[in-house]
């Protein structure tokens, strides 16, 4: 237990350092520019989301160059830190803040934000269990560390992915620290609040509800889930609301200056997920909006825009170039019919297109219709049915907005930013953790609404009550996975790692096993094992989606056993680590034929090492 809660305080010293260190970069290149803020909180944000960008792509360089060692990590490290230093003891310029007071409403969500923040930093401090997670988001600078920069890994189409995020998991790993690692994205919600309550005060003027709308964006179960993982769509959204935030300062004084860091976030934030693609025209389009109703020139729209443009593309483009070099398609596996792409087939790309059609509960025009209710009401997580829990609080309190005679410009094009997003989310791939950029957004309007009725108590009332209920709503789910994780006696120390990630990752036992037990030298094939890599220290391979693809390839095209054996051999497979459900049993995708030229190759070229339950390893002979 002791030495537990010393490591857990030594990942706590190192979040802290980083958060130091991203903020205090982020304030020196701002200290150079025309900017006053408004307050040094707005100082404190947008100086955390340049820190960001910067310590991400100064360790992108390292990945470029193939200097991930020990000692050129550890030099960006201190040179990082005395930048930081130099930041810290920059002053930036501010113009005194307003004071505020809360209401009795505010003080009892800030109770609640608190037992929820509480509640999330303790499964923080547990081992990493997210899917995605041990598939990419930590796997793939698992193993650019290992090879010191970056390459192709075969079999792992997310690692084509834009990865800025996963820079900074990299560090967190360079310290054998995965914790770390979910701490940092922790951090980032604990951000993403402090944006949405500067939000409230400087954008939305006359929200008196901002610690509500915090409450309503972390008490969504897809969020918190997402919170406590080494996931990037809490930096996505952490990147979209400065980058909207910064989008509205500069359509207040129009310095130049803020429309670059609007271009910047949203650069920055396409940089860390495909999805995000979308927020730079968009930003496009609010340019071109504001132009038309100030009376702008079009000389000077064209310069605003390019000055947007290239902060978009300079914070964005590089992820997007590294995949066309080493994988020769820039949006990889994505448009395979355009660009190609190295390790890619046309049935994985179809298949994988199909996939994402598949994500939801239907794509025709009733659907279509019913998705905020199924969206809101139906979902599930764990599940092609959107894959999360949204809750009905956007549901039953946006409706509100129809009665309201007037909408505020920030309002307005709030609304109309999310409305264009979620159009585009529905028509691409419909998983609720895509939409989270958007929630904080829409959490600030729920908050402006109750500030609009807060003088017609009957409809007040109401609203309160539907807040409530979502809240309980949400809060169930939120409790019912935080009983069935369990993770206090981890993280204090009273259950060891091995145990909890044994309990939690039904493969994990396998995985131990194969560190412990197989020579450094093996290679082992990896065939529906969840594709948690990360949990694999030696060598392997696995395809990172239709997990028996390349075996139902081999079994294909050979017609023996022994072929089969020679094309494993040749790919320099030593074991074979297989669930047999899957494999061989009803949902299996292989023939009838296959099955039985698998289990004749099984018979004479593999030896059983282990076997638990539906797990099976064997060695190839």
């Amino acid at each position: 237990m002791q030495t537990t809660l010393i490591q857990q305080g030594i990942t706590i010293l190192f979040l802290t350092g980083w958060c130091l260190i991203t903020m205090g970069v982020g304030r020196l290149c701002l200290s150079v520019t025309a900017i006053r803020f408004a307050s040094r909180s707005e100082g404190l944000f947008l100086s955390a989301g340049i820190g960001l960008v910067i310590t991400g792509y100064t360790v992108f360089l390292l990945g470029v160059m193939e200097s991930l060692y020990p000692f050129p990590i550890g030099l960006l490290l201190t040179s990082l830190a005395l930048f930081s230093v130099a930041g810290w003891l920059r002053p930036i310029r501010t113009a005194p803040a307003a004071p505020s007071g809360r209401s009795a409403w505010e003080l009892w969500a800030l109770i609640l934000l608190g037992i929820l923040l509480l509640a999330g930093f303790v499964l923080t401090l547990t081992p990493e269990t997210g899917k995605d997670a041990l598939i990419y988001h930590l796997a793939v600078p698992k193993l650019y560390l290992l090879h010191h920069g970056f390459y192709f890994i075969p079999g792992n189409a997310f690692a084509g992915y834009p990865l800025l995020g996963e820079m900074h998991y990299l560090l967190a790993l360079f310290l054998q620290n995965d914790i770390l690692a979910k701490a940092m994205n922790y951090a980032l919600l604990c951000g993403t609040l402090f944006g949405m309550g500067l939000f409230a005060h400087h954008v939305l003027q006359n929200q008196h509800f901002p610690s509500l709308s915090m409450l309503i964006f972390v008490s969504i179960p897809s969020v918190f889930a997402i919170s406590h993982a080494a996931y990037n769509d809490m930096l996505v959204t952490f990147f979209t609301l400065a980058a909207i935030y910064s989008f509205f300062r500069w359509s207040d004084d129009r310095l130049t200056a803020w429309l670059i860091l609007c271009g910047l976030f949203s650069g920055s934030s396409a940089a860390c997920k495909y999805t995000a693609l979308i927020a730079t025209p968009l930003g496009c389009l609010g340019i071109l909006w504001l132009a038309k109703r100030s009376g702008n020139g079009a000389r000077e729209t064209l310069r605003r825009l390019a000055f947007y443009v290239a902060a978009a593309l300079i914070a964005g483009s590089p992820f997007y170039l590294k995949n066309w070099i080493v994988t020769g398609n820039p949006f990889y596996p994505f448009f395979y019919g355009l660009f190609g792409g190295k390790g890619w087939e046309p049935d994985q790309a179809r298949l994988y297109d199909l996939l994402i059609q598949n994500l939801g509960m239907g794509r025709t025009l009733l659907d279509y219709l019913l998705l905020p209710w199924n969206l809101s009401l139906r979902a599930k997580m764990d599940s092609l049915e959107f894959d999360g829990i949204l809750g009905p609080i956007f549901l039953l309190a946006l409706p509100f907005l129809a009665a309201l005679r007037r909408w505020e410009t920030p309002l307005r094009m709030t609304l109309t930013y999310t409305l264009l997003t979620f159009l585009f989310w529905a028509s691409s791939a419909q998983q609720i953790r895509y939409l989270i950029p958007l929630f904080p957004l829409l959490a600030l309007v729920v908050g402006a609404i109750l500030t609009r009725y807060q003088s017609r108590k009957n409809i007040f009332g109401l609203l309160l009550c539907i807040v409530a209920g979502s809240l309980a709503f949400n809060g169930y789910h939120i409790a019912r996975e935080f009983i069935k994780i369990d993770p206090l006696r981890v993280a204090v120390g009273l259950e060891s790692r091995d145990h909890f990630l044994s309990r939690t990752l039904p493969t994990y036992t396998m995985y131990r096993f194969v560190n412990q037990a197989l020579p450094s030298d093996a290679r082992i094939f990896l065939i529906y094992m969840k594709n948690y890599t990360f949990l694999c220290d030696r060598d392997c391979y696995a395809d990172a989606m239709f997990e028996a693809h390349t075996l139902q390839k081999i079994l294909r095209e050979e017609a023996s056993p022994d072929r089969v054996r020679n094309r494993l051999k040749a790919a320099g497979f030593t074991h074979l680590l297989y669930d047999e459900r899957y494999l061989l049993g009803e949902p299996s995708p292989l023939s009838a034929e296959e099955k039985q030229l698998f289990l004749a190759f099984q018979n004479s070229y593999m030896r059983n090492v282990r076997q638990q339950g539906f797990y099976c390893l064997y060695r190839l002979i």
